[in-house]
């Protein structure tokens, strides 16, 4: 029998029992060092921190101001813990930027951030909001297929799918996916929000 995710009682209870899955992950997939990233992940790494810092500066704020306004009417706390997650060269953006311990925000791996939610439960969000930005090592088929319509390119090169988003309350939250070329020296922005979704 499937053992039940436990509930947590606060932001900080919730964001403790974080840190210590974050630092167990960390503990067995050590991130690297920015100069041991190969030049598509440092660019990769490089795009995913300029979007962790503009929505720091600019759409999260609101995002929280939103919340904080809903909060006593769905009962979810005006304070979340942030939980950032990416791939590899989004990790050492996030981590460069925030810093290992920041009171308030905690960065994983999609799937680690997968993990913690089978173990501690918040389907609510009364303690957490989710942010993400990550470039998809498989790009999804209809995405694929409408940027070989719009976007034909040549042989040697390759799109990327930049996925970015924020769920900060149940069915609140939005996002889109970026469209990028990688010629395999420097990456091109083809189409900002190729597609995108607000819940």
């Amino acid at each position: 029998m499937a053992k039940k995710p436990k509930r947590s009682k606060s932001v900080s209870e919730w964001s403790s029992q974080l840190r210590s899955h974050a630092l167990a992950c960390r503990a067995n997939v050590p991130l690297p060092k920015r100069d041991e990233l190969s030049p598509a992940e440092d660019w990769q790494r490089r795009i995913v921190g300029s979007s962790l810092v503009n929505w720091l500066r600019k759409f999260g704020p609101r995002f929280l101001q939103e919340r904080a306004v809903l909060s006593k009417l769905l009962e979810i706390d005006r304070e979340p813990f942030i939980v950032f997650t990416s791939d590899i060269p989004g990790l050492v953006a996030a981590s460069e930027i925030l810093g290992a311990n920041h009171e308030r925000a905690g960065v994983l791996l999609e799937d680690e951030f997968d993990s913690l939610l089978r173990q501690v439960e918040d389907p609510n969000y009364c303690w957490h909001v989710h942010v993400w930005s990550v470039f998809r090592k498989v790009i999804a088929p209809t995405f694929e297929a409408e940027a070989r319509t719009k976007y034909p390119i040549r042989d040697g090169t390759t799109y990327w799918q930049h996925s970015e988003g924020t769920m900060w309350a149940v069915n609140a939250g939005r996002g889109g996916d970026h469209l990028w070329r990688w010629n395999g020296q420097t990456p091109e922005l083809l189409e900002e929000a190729l597609t995108h979704w607000v819940a």
